[in-house]
């Protein structure tokens, strides 16, 4: 983990953290760690300690189950930065190529019974994030998004 400084009134503020998860499952709670611990150190809210740690973890699940990331060492980067009173986020995987922008949206006015599986948590990490991003680089996915404070 590589955690870039800057210094506020003689208190280093760390303004950003990146770290890699294993293609398992088991990684989840480190996850939630690593989430709690960015936003704790810098006194972010519980909801946007919330909404980040839904989303990486609707992304993570989404790269280890369907993605075929499972098994894979370092499978997932994520890096977080805090930029004022928001937290831009890059997600990375080593999986299929996979662009969840032209997703379709779910039909939620269908009864749930007539939907089509998935696509719902890919849907909702759409409406809470902003500038959601999607780019091939190499043999990686990259998805960068921001979650406004």
């Amino acid at each position: 983990m590589k955690a870039r400084r800057s210094v506020w009134h003689n208190q280093a503020i760390q303004s950003e953290t990146k770290f890699a998860l294993d293609g398992s499952l088991k990684q989840l709670e480190r996850l939630t760690d690593e989430v709690a611990r960015f936003c704790s150190e810098r006194s972010l809210g519980d909801d946007m300690k919330f909404d980040l740690d839904l989303a990486l973890e609707e992304l993570f699940v989404n790269s280890v189950r369907h993605g075929g990331c499972d098994g894979m060492e370092e499978a997932v980067e994520i890096r977080l930065r805090a930029d004022g009173t928001s937290v831009l986020v890059e997600f990375s995987d080593r999986g299929v190529p996979f662009d969840p922008t032209s997703a379709p949206p779910p039909n939620l006015d269908a009864p749930a019974e007539e939907r089509q599986p998935g696509g719902l948590g890919i849907h909702l990490v759409r409406q809470m994030m902003r500038d959601f991003k999607y780019r091939r680089e190499g043999d990686r996915n990259q998805i960068s998004m921001r979650r406004e404070g």
